[in-house]
């Protein structure tokens, strides 16, 4: 049976309604204030603010994203001590409300977040960097490479690759060598196959031929990945090899 979709709040009532006793009323009033809020950001989001101490861990994630879209940069220090927060979707809810913000504090507390105790923090804190401001999130990528964490540092591979498309000035002559030996050097390690056709991918974005024959024997079977991404990791791959050079064509 078909059941209409439940109409936006007014203003007031989700300002009334982030004071409800039930967690899932007040995760649904932060919600609609993400986009009823935008007439009194600032009001809005000191209505909302309180919340981001919320016993729910639903509640949380909820009061951040709607900080992030409510321009909320008067309450960037109690957005960034949500970093420490018990909860991992919190923890990660904090960054993205960070670089949605953006400007200069919010940066440097993505860069702080860089060297967070929690890799979920770390990863999105990467991501974070990348989005507000490419040209450090790039010099974050290339020290990443190196990580411990294998996600981190793959996600540190495809972002290069990725900031070769979408920012190609930043890519002078000196620096596109620095990238090609660094990308090189981690596809021909063992740092698992992850990193590695993550990396393959980067340099085929680069148009570096020494990457094609890691992303044959990916997309063969011979380096299998695990994760929910591995389907659109092979797709990468089969559109990367489209690019290849004839020798490379299978």
């Amino acid at each position: 049976m078909f059941t209409p979709t439940p109409l936006r709040r007014t203003y007031a009532a989700a300002i009334r309604d982030l004071r409800s006793q039930k967690p899932a009323v007040r995760e649904s009033a932060a919600q609609d204030l993400l986009v009823v809020g935008s007439e009194h950001p600032r009001e809005a989001a000191d209505a909302v603010a309180p919340l981001i101490d919320d016993l729910d861990p639903k509640v949380r994630v909820a009061a951040l994203h709607a900080l992030g879209a409510l321009d909320a940069r008067h309450l960037l220090d109690a957005i960034e001590r949500t970093l420490d927060d018990g909860d991992s979707g919190v923890r990660q809810a904090a960054v993205i409300t960070l670089a949605d913000i953006g400007g200069e504090r919010a940066r440097a507390a993505i860069e702080r977040a860089l060297a967070h105790g929690q890799a979920d923090v770390r990863y999105q804190a990467l991501l974070g960097l990348c989005k507000v401001d490419p040209a450090r999130g790039l010099d974050a990528c290339l020290m990443l490479l190196r990580s411990d964490d294998l996600w981190i540092a793959a996600e540190a591979a495809e972002q290069i690759g990725l900031h070769a498309e979408l920012h190609p000035a930043l890519f002078t002559d000196a620096l596109r060598a620095r990238v090609r030996a660094s990308l090189g050097d981690v596809m021909n390690n063992d740092r698992g196959a992850r990193v590695g056709v993550a990396a393959s991918l980067s340099l085929a974005r680069l148009g570096v031929a020494e990457a094609f024959p890691a992303l044959i024997a990916f997309v063969r079977g011979d380096q299998p990945i695990e994760g929910d991404d591995a389907a659109m990791l092979l797709q990468e791959a089969v559109a990367a090899l489209r690019a290849a050079p004839p020798e490379h064509a299978d």
